[in-house]
């Protein structure tokens, strides 16, 4: 006589579903390395004079071996020499690509810089 388990298929359904989203690649966005930058952002004279300060947000484009292939101002900081100062220099730092089912792809990393004084 055959014993059948009547909770092997639905331990079955349940298991095959987890499995799959377990090994489906996840989606990342391009993401700017903290720290990587060889030097901060240098304040322009003039606005180190008038005690300029404000936050500008930028935008890298980054290809999918990891390169900035451009850099824009995303929102002004109201300053443009800061804005550029920042645009400028975060552009020599580095990047991670983003990646669509696990392969690196071309996409755009987001930056927000802020300038104060100590």
């Amino acid at each position: 006589m055959i014993r059948r388990l009547p909770h092997l298929p639905l331990l079955f359904a349940l298991v095959t579903p987890l499995t799959a989203c377990a090994t489906a690649p996840a989606a990342t966005e391009a993401t700017y390395i903290f720290g990587s930058c060889p030097h901060k952002p240098i304040w322009p004279e003039a606005a180190v004079r008038e005690k300029r300060q404000g936050s500008v947000e930028l935008a890298f484009e980054i290809d999918a071996d990891n390169t900035v292939l451009d850099a824009k101002v995303k929102a002004s900081s109201g300053h443009p020499d800061l804005d550029e100062a920042a645009r400028s220099s975060l552009a020599k730092c580095k990047f991670k690509a983003a990646t669509r089912k696990g392969m690196p792809v071309r996409d755009w990393a987001h930056v927000t810089y802020r300038w104060t004084h100590d």
